[in-house]
């Protein structure tokens, strides 16, 4: 699919492909030594999406649930660690997300393994060369 064909999938669709790439990477099955790294970059989104989530005011309506934005950003924050391996430093440690540094390290790690997955679902997940991208968490809560 086209990053133009994903502009008019609907909410439902988007979530549906957001938990298809989630889990045909945890099909890869990507272990770093004790740890399932689609788990654990999994269970480090989920603990920081929640976190987001708990200034939110009393009875506003998210438009996707926590688990699946920690999807979103487990699958996004990979596919971008794989399309620029080396974008973060160590010194970006006091100012990038935890989990997004990991999941350069991990994508870094596991290049060979993860490039057939990349290349299936990068077109939705990245910022296209004119900006644009089709699955979009700030969109998604929206509706």
């Amino acid at each position: 699919m086209t990053a133009s064909a994903a502009t008019s999938l609907s909410h439902n669709q988007q979530v549906k492909l957001i938990r298809e790439a989630y889990s045909e990477l945890v099909y890869l099955n990507l272990q770093d030594g004790f740890k399932d790294v689609a788990e654990y970059l999994f269970d480090k989104n989920l603990t920081a999406e929640r976190q987001h989530r708990k200034g939110a005011p009393y009875g506003i309506r998210h438009g996707i649930s926590a688990n699946d934005a920690a999807k979103l950003f487990t699958v996004e924050h990979l596919l971008e660690g794989f399309a620029n391996p080396d974008k973060w430093t160590v010194d970006d440690i006091l100012s990038i997300r935890n989990e997004v540094l990991y999941a350069q390290a991990y994508a870094k790690r596991f290049h060979k393994e993860l490039t057939e997955w990349a290349t299936k679902w990068s077109s939705l997940f990245l910022h296209g060369p004119t900006g644009d991208q089709p699955i979009d968490y700030a969109e998604l809560m929206k509706a």
